[in-house]
């Protein structure tokens, strides 16, 4: 009875430590179960975290690693020593194995389709593994600088790495030619994760600074170290959102680290024939039907064509579109085509004049853009040529209405 009391308390203790982080080497945000996903190289095992914080396993029994890990379909897949294992995302079963050969492989991405890239941080290597044909070869080796983590981008058919050492330059492997390439030479040291926000700027956890530090989407000029000291970070990634990101990190002092990255959130509004953002932004793009529209640039844009429109924002090297507006403006197709009415200045300031060829009846109509009418009079029908004060109408677009020949006609103008 005793030894059984002893037994079962080992096995409960056994299994709490287990739930612990014990060496976090690597972490992956497994957003179709809203959890965190984390190689604990300490003891072996993969843990769950979900969003409240709970730490559960997900698999253990590990015998070398986990290092770098990476969600491709419904797989989670991990570098363990020169192997890589795969484990079902629902059971945490077994469900892939290739032995690469390798000597230490560490940082892994994907593709998103079929392919995983694996760096081998000893032997300064880049490996491609097809998951679908259990197969794999060498991209590069005798690298001149330690590979570390490694991110797709597959925009630039390429995979982007930091690297080990002084002054890590941030390289890349062309994935048609294998060419290697420095993106961008940097003044960190002993660079581990990498990853990217929603809007493709680049973060780096270094060991140098302690930090995570932000580059801009193409890889040019000077970082930015984020606030707050982490401790010997190792891999990065990136739970992706609508206002914000969460960036999860992993730190040798067995804690982990969530940096919440804001994102820029416009929204559009429709007023006085003027669409506008409702917060200013560093620069500004509209777009009519999914079209750019040339040199609408300004936080304001005042549509004269019926149709769908949204501005494209950028704050802070982050472009994001906002929401759609369906303009509810007259369509060309509204107005007869034989111009009998001519409209002069246009854009008018206060006054506008009109001369038309037929009969005029003797009223006209002026409406704004929403089809209501906000203005209307009567002119001597027998003249060849009218004028229209519209010096107390607010700035923005009209359209003027009059009948001709018994035939409705209509001319647009703008108000300055």
């Amino acid at each position: 009875m005793r030894n059984t009391l002893l037994l079962l308390v080992l096995l409960i203790s056994v299994g709490s430590l287990a739930q612990t982080l014990n060496g976090p080497e690597s972490i992956e945000w497994d957003g179709a179960n809203n959890r965190w996903l984390i190689g604990n190289k300490g003891n072996g095992t993969i843990l769950s975290r979900s969003e409240s914080g709970t730490l559960s396993n997900f698999v253990t029994g590990i015998p070398s690693g986990p290092y770098g890990i990476e969600i491709l379909g419904n797989v989670l897949y991990a570098c363990e020593g020169g192997f890589i294992r795969g484990y079902d995302l629902t059971s945490g079963n077994t469900v892939f194995t290739l032995n690469l050969n390798g000597t230490f492989l560490n940082g892994l991405t994907s593709d998103g389709v079929a392919n995983l890239y694996a760096t081998d941080f000893t032997a300064k290597k880049i490996f491609k593994v097809d998951v679908n044909a259990v197969t794999f070869s060498t991209l590069a080796s005798g690298l001149a600088k330690t590979p570390n983590g490694i991110i797709y981008d597959g925009d630039n058919n390429r995979c982007v790495y930091v690297t080990w050492g002084t002054n890590a330059p941030i390289n890349a492997i062309n994935l048609t030619t294998n060419a290697i390439s420095t993106v961008l030479a940097t003044t960190l040291s002993n660079c581990d994760g990498i990853t990217r926000d929603s809007c493709g700027n680049y973060f780096v956890s270094s060991w140098g600074n302690n930090k995570l530090n932000k580059y801009d989407k193409s890889l040019t000029g000077t970082f930015s170290a984020l606030p707050g000291t982490l401790s010997s970070p190792a891999d990065i990634d990136t739970k992706f959102g609508t206002t914000s990101d969460v960036i999860g990190n992993t730190n040798s002092n067995n804690t982990l680290t969530f940096t919440t990255i804001a994102l820029p959130v416009a929204e559009i509004v429709y007023g006085n024939v003027t669409l506008t953002t409702t917060t200013t932004f560093q620069s500004y793009q509209w777009y009519r039907d999914g079209v750019l529209i040339d040199g609408a640039t300004d936080q304001t844009y005042v549509p004269t064509i019926q149709g769908e429109y949204f501005c494209s924002v950028t704050e802070n090297n982050c472009t994001v579109n906002s929401n759609v507006i369906t303009a509810p403006f007259l369509s060309s197709s509204s107005f007869e085509g034989n111009n009998r009415i001519k409209l002069f200045p246009n854009p008018a300031n206060d006054e506008i004049a009109i001369s038309f060829d037929g009969n005029y009846e003797g009223n006209y109509t002026i409406i704004n853009p929403l089809g209501q009418t906000i203005l209307n009079g009567t002119e001597n029908k027998n003249e060849k040529q009218i004028r229209i004060s519209v010096a107390d109408l607010q700035a923005g677009h009209y359209v003027l209405q009059m009948k001709i020949n018994g035939v409705v006609e209509k001319i647009k103008f703008v108000k300055r």
